[in-house]
């Protein structure tokens, strides 16, 4: 379908299944072709020894800190947008995305050089040894010179999702991922004429594959085929429409910092059981995340559509759009951790076969897997409050499960017990379940639907 004819397309009106699949279908897809980015990054360096994929897994988890910033400002962004699309002002949401885009630039550009100066540092407190930190250090390198391509891909995909582009946004992350995949192999091994550059070749891959995705989004902005665009004419800072911006995605932006930074204690606990733990849990999470992606996508389809129907002043069928998401996402998360739970051995196997990596990596999955199904509900109220401006209720939830329970109970169960590594593991499940029972009130009580954007 072509960007006029998404443009046409009322997600306030008509009926609701029909609008929550039209969306959710290309955000599914867009989230889950990261499982293919995801699965084959874990392979081709698994391929390379435990070590790599003990660094890559750190590393990574150093990146998303940063990642975290771009999602929380495209939620402000998209807050605004969809709002904005509901009201029926396409002028008011475009000039709210190029807001939005200086926003990601300057974020961008301010973090990537502090954070290349303590990657050295962040790698040795994360538990990487004297063969894990320089295989860390090369690949954090080029992942960080390279940042603003991944922010401004999710901040302008987010923005697009805002305004019903979900095709849009899909296709270009297709994109990234096409160049990403064919990349990967040849510059970690070294096919044909290009040199083996090891783990730094999955960075240089990620980052020219998002580089390709930035490319095509700056056309379809540019172009005027979409909902949502830009005028090179009209590119100067708006400051009220940014503090706008900034008060929505501030609150979201703790929230993502708060998961993302977890997972850097987590990762840090971990690695004190040594770097066969680090690999079996690097594999074991992505695993988990590659089943959790398009549970993400659903939630953005429901973030748009409380957006857009709060817009248009209805705020019972916002409210139905969010149940019914969360329903569907349920069902779906309770097949896939239960297909994790039965072949969570083979699955470890596949990615890393040392017995060592294998164990601790089917012991994870075992015993996480089935609390998806609570995460998938956290996941898509917590975007439903996204979609309605209202973000300071998720934030406050994320602190308490993230670190008044995960985090502390991990600390306490691996270092105080005699469930050692196993303790990381249940404390990830309690925190969980305790997320989406606690969304799942705070979103029944319903507050949200007052808020101006």
């Amino acid at each position: 379908m072509s960007g006029s004819e998404a443009a046409g397309r009322d997600l306030t009106s008509g009926n609701l299944h029909r609008n929550i699949w039209y969306l959710a279908g290309p955000m599914i897809l867009e989230t889950g072709i990261q499982n293919v980015t995801q699965l084959l990054d874990t392979y081709w360096v698994g391929r390379l020894g435990s070590d790599a994929l003990a660094a890559v897994t750190i590393s990574i988890t150093i990146r998303w800190v940063f990642n975290s910033l771009a999602n929380g400002l495209g939620i402000g962004g998209l807050a605004v947008v969809a709002r904005r699309i509901g009201e029926k002002d396409a002028d008011a949401a475009s000039h709210a995305v190029w807001q939005t885009i200086l926003l990601g630039l300057g974020v961008s550009f301010a973090l990537s050089i502090p954070a290349l100066l303590l990657a050295r540092p962040l790698l040795k407190l994360l538990g990487a040894d004297a063969t894990v930190l320089p295989l860390g250090i090369s690949f954090l390198r080029v992942i960080l010179g390279g940042l603003f391509t991944v922010v401004l891909v999710f901040v302008i995909n987010a923005l697009l999702r805002g305004a019903g582009e979900a095709q849009l946004a899909m296709r270009v992350l297709f994109l990234a991922t096409a160049v990403n995949v064919v990349l990967e192999p040849i510059l970690i091994f070294g096919w044909g004429p290009w040199p083996a550059l090891g783990v730094t070749g999955s960075a240089w891959a990620n980052v020219v594959g998002f580089g390709a995705g930035l490319l095509w989004q700056t056309l379809i902005l540019l172009s005027g085929k979409a909902r949502i665009h830009i005028n090179p004419r009209d590119l100067r800072p708006d400051f009220p429409v940014m503090g706008r911006i900034i008060r929505i995605a501030l609150p979201s932006t703790v929230q993502m910092f708060l998961r993302s930074s977890s997972r850097l204690v987590i990762i840090g606990l971990v690695g004190a059981f040594g770097t066969f733990a680090t690999a079996g849990y690097g594999v074991a999470n992505r695993l988990l995340l590659i089943v959790l992606i398009p549970g993400f996508g659903l939630a953005n389809a429901a973030s748009t559509l409380v957006g857009q129907n709060l817009g248009a002043q209805q705020p019972k069928r916002a409210e139905s759009s969010a149940w019914w998401v969360s329903a569907y996402g349920a069902t779906y998360m309770a097949a896939f951790s239960m297909l994790l739970f039965v072949f969570a051995r083979p699955l470890i196997h596949i990615f890393d076969p040392t017995l060592e990596v294998v164990e601790i990596g089917a012991t994870a999955l075992r015993i996480v897997a089935p609390s998806l199904i609570a995460s998938a509900l956290g996941i898509v109220l917590a975007r439903s409050f996204d979609g309605a401006g209202d973000t300071v209720p998720a934030m406050m939830i994320n602190l308490f499960t993230l670190w008044g329970i995960e985090t502390t109970l991990s600390l306490i169960l691996s270092r105080w017990t005699s469930l050692g590594l196993t303790g990381i593991w249940w404390a990830r499940t309690l925190a969980n379940v305790a997320n989406g029972l606690l969304l799942a009130i705070w979103f029944r009580i319903g507050r949200w639907k007052r808020r101006k954007v």
